[in-house]
């Protein structure tokens, strides 16, 4: 690898290591847009790898709380509903629905309003706001509502 396009590899490998990871402290790196700078490589002991510090620039998507966002559903159960926001987890629990009601005997189970007129199910839309954050060290994952005004079924 060490040659002409050393750069260029780095570069590659940079790409391949950091997007579409997650950190709880930074989020989410959707992709890099731009390196910064890039160090000398230092010699590893005893194992023969190169070590280069790379600064770079991204773009990255961290939730925080009291964000808006349009989301997917991808499983209804009595106690909630879960969507996804591209790679984002978040939970929505039947506290949080406001006056929606479970109906197990549905095909698929779903959620509905009082009047029948909007349905939460499985690959609906909703539009949810965060109401608390909770990061890992490799992960981040969102408790939402859906029981305030301008949220619910897209």
């Amino acid at each position: 690898y060490f040659g002409p396009k050393l750069q260029e590899r780095l570069k590659e490998a940079l790409h391949a290591k950091v997007e579409g990871t997650c950190t709880g402290r930074f989020g989410y790196v959707i992709t890099v847009t731009e390196i910064v700078s890039m160090g000398k490589g230092r010699i590893e002991e005893n194992i023969g790898d190169v070590v280069f510090d790379v600064r770079y620039k991204a773009i990255v998507f961290k939730p925080f709380t009291g964000e808006v966002l349009d989301a997917e559903v991808v499983s209804v159960s009595e106690i909630g509903f879960s969507c996804t926001v591209g790679p984002l987890n978040v939970f929505v629990p039947h506290q949080r629905l406001g006056d929606f009601s479970f109906d197990a005997d549905a095909a698929p189970q779903c959620w509905t309003s009082p009047d029948s007129r909007h349905v939460i199910k499985v690959d609906s839309e909703v539009r949810i706001k965060i109401q608390a954050v909770n990061e890992h060290a490799n992960d981040i994952f969102c408790i939402g509502t859906i029981s305030e005004d301008f949220l619910g079924v897209i």
